[in-house]
């Protein structure tokens, strides 16, 4: 019976030694989890207020100056890496084309890296263009790269499908 006894109360022994080790390693993941939401929920905020100043506001050099980052890679073929080539790849188009918007019509975003799905127009009548821009941001919420793909909206499709 003795034996028995000290067989329980070691094996309660043994798990409530347990128990602790087990909550102080859940609250650092859960910490760790909600920290990477949180920035991935700040990357999708920062490249949306980025695309809006730049692409439907036109304050290009502004967009540029808050959302950028001192190192910016580019992966469009026509615009060159850093900051300031996008601003004057920018600038003088939209100067050109003051009736042009881009009309944001998905979001993603998985850790650094933010997906938009846009339908950009030079004016109203327009059918404009299906565009995927895919931005890295780095840890201070900085838009760091860039890659696109860039489709011609079709007047009709053969599916019969929108781009959007």
């Amino acid at each position: 019976m003795m034996k028995k006894s000290l067989l329980v109360l070691a094996s309660a022994l043994a798990l409530a030694a347990c128990a602790p080790a087990k909550t102080e390693t859940a609250a650092p993941a859960a910490a760790s989890s909600a920290q990477a939401q949180s920035q991935t929920e700040r990357n999708k905020a920062n490249v949306l207020a980025f695309y809006d100043l730049a692409f439907n506001q036109h304050k290009v050099k502004e967009a540029t100056e808050q959302y950028v980052g001192a190192e910016y890679l580019q992966h469009n073929p026509g615009v060159a890496d850093g900051g300031q080539a996008f601003i004057d790849a920018f600038a003088p188009f939209l100067k050109e084309h003051p009736g042009s918007r881009a009309e944001v019509k998905r979001v993603a975003a998985d850790g650094d890296l933010v997906w938009l799905h846009v339908h950009s127009q030079m004016d109203e009548k327009d059918r404009g263009e299906a565009v995927v821009d895919i931005f890295r941001l780095d840890e201070n919420g900085k838009i760091v790269e860039h890659w696109d793909v860039i489709q011609a909206v079709p007047e009709k499709t053969v599916s019969g499908r929108g781009m959007f």
